[in-house]
């Protein structure tokens, strides 16, 4: 059955909330449950992400209500032919949903934030662009950013200085206003619109503090 349009965009944006809510959760689950271990996370992006995943997306998903979705790591994204990707998606979310014809999926590219320009500009350069570029495949318009805070910093101001950093980029395509969607647990999170070449891309950026646990 082909559905109409505006059910199906209903039906892609509840899952999108869904997931963005389940990833906001879950920061905040692992970090409660570190504190309350007594346990630090390595100060290393694929390490954070792997235990992120394995330990808390995946084996709470009956619990939060989320059996049909998929969550792994590390998985090769865009094929370019002759064996070769574009690139390797630090998270994947997949639905299993049986109003979608094909697999498709949302990417969370993972940064560690410290507050320095440094790791600010890795954020844009090896983060934003890649979902901008089309390094990274967006088939719904939507792809997220999750950024490890991993210093106990001003997260708004230095959210303020990754939004300064990317909109003086010289391609146009990088800019964007982030908006603020408030705080979830652990994390403040944020929306921003950039006008690709083919399409309107919306990044949910979201900032987890682990800085206590790392």
């Amino acid at each position: 059955m082909i559905l109409n349009k505006k059910i199906r965009q209903a039906l892609e944006q509840a899952s999108f909330e869904k997931i963005t809510t389940y990833i906001l959760d879950m920061c905040e689950f692992a970090v409660k449950d570190y504190q309350r271990k007594q346990k630090k996370f390595p100060n290393n992006e694929p390490a954070i992400s792997g235990i992120l995943v394995k330990k808390y997306m995946q084996e709470q998903r009956n619990a939060y209500k989320m059996s049909g979705y998929i969550f792994d790591v590390e998985v090769q994204e865009n094929y370019t032919g002759y064996g070769k990707y574009a690139g390797r998606a630090d998270i994947r979310a997949l639905l299993k949903s049986d109003f979608i014809a094909e697999d498709v999926y949302y990417i969370v590219e993972c940064k560690r934030i410290d507050g320095s320009n440094i790791l600010n500009e890795r954020y844009v350069d090896e983060g934003v662009s890649r979902f901008v570029s089309g390094k990274y495949t967006s088939p719904y318009g939507k792809n997220i950013m999750l950024g490890y805070v991993v210093k106990d910093i001003d997260v708004s101001a230095n959210t303020v200085q990754i939004e300064n950093i990317q909109n003086l980029k010289p391609d146009p395509c990088m800019h964007g206003h982030f908006q603020s969607l408030g705080k979830r647990g652990v994390t403040n999170y944020y929306t921003c619109v950039y006008q690709n070449q083919t399409f309107n891309l919306e990044i949910w950026h979201m900032f987890s503090d682990l800085s206590n646990v790392v």
